[in-house]
């Protein structure tokens, strides 16, 4: 009767001459490890401009976990941004973090920033070519009220000129120089709002101000939601504003939330 040897399971010790050493090898184990799969979508701000505020983009970060045999286990994706959808339309433009940061020196919510270029342009740097008119880019701003705001938004905060492209008109085609004017503009109509007894003014609140100027905008942002907006704006801004004749404060106040989402009810100052 034959019997077969039992194989050691014993480790060996293995001498490489060469070096006069001596290890002790083990058999390979299946491992699972977790790992980066590949860059975050967006930009970690880490170190932030001197006056700038404390804003910080928003972060996300994408991991795998994979099997010995290299198969993928799982993915797991994590943010810790809480933005509204507004915010990030915003956000999916070029210029839309460096808009956000500098709405944020001035002490201005990016949300209600971000609403404001939704509804003016979808957030897109449109060009407004018509002789009779100067408004243009993403915000929508005249060359007076642009430039006005501009220079008020410099004053409060100096150090805000080093971010932008020009302190000239010529930024007006620039998307993240002229959110510093719209943010100096929307914090103008929270400020006004506020005097006029709207404690904590939202970006739907101020969508009149910024629309069809302060006396308007203050009247409207009080009225009721029966009171017809040809109470306070003229047939011709009406109809160039898309909104009809017999049209309710009420109509128009729901007309805006839905094309700015969630943000309509954003307040304008940063808390």
């Amino acid at each position: 009767m034959l019997v077969k040897k039992r194989r050691s399971t014993r480790h060996r010790w293995k001498v490489l001459p060469a070096l006069g050493c001596s290890f002790l090898i083990y058999p390979a184990l299946a491992q699972t490890v977790n790992v980066p799969a590949g860059l975050p979508p967006t930009v970690n701000a880490t170190y932030q401009e001197v006056g700038m505020g404390g804003w910080t983009p928003p972060t996300s970060s994408t991991t795998q976990q994979i099997s010995g045999s290299g198969s993928v286990v799982s993915t797991t994706t994590t943010s810790s941004d809480s933005g509204t959808d507004a915010l990030q339309s915003m956000y999916s433009q070029s210029w839309g973090y460096a808009a956000a940061q500098n709405a944020s020196a001035l002490g201005v919510n990016p949300d209600a920033l971000a609403a404001t270029c939704v509804v003016e342009s979808g957030c897109r740097n449109v060009y407004t070519a018509n002789s009779n008119s100067s408004i243009t880019g993403a915000f929508q701003m005249s060359n007076g009220t642009y430039n006005e705001a501009l220079q008020k938004a410099l004053a409060s905060n100096p150090s805000l000129a080093s971010t932008i492209t020009n302190t000239g008109i010529s930024g007006q085609q620039d998307p993240a120089t002229q959110a510093v004017a719209a943010a100096q503009y929307l914090k103008d109509a929270a400020t006004t709002l506020q005097n006029a007894g709207i404690s904590n003014p939202t970006a739907l609140d101020a969508r009149a101000y910024y629309n069809f100027g302060p006396t308007a905008g203050q009247a409207i942002a009080r009225a009721t939601d029966d009171t017809p907006m040809s109470e306070f704006v003229s047939a011709s801004h009406m109809a160039s504003n898309g909104i009809s004749s017999n049209e309710t404060v009420g109509q128009w106040r729901a007309n805006v939330a839905s094309k700015m989402g969630s943000a309509a009810s954003s307040p304008i100052l940063s808390s």
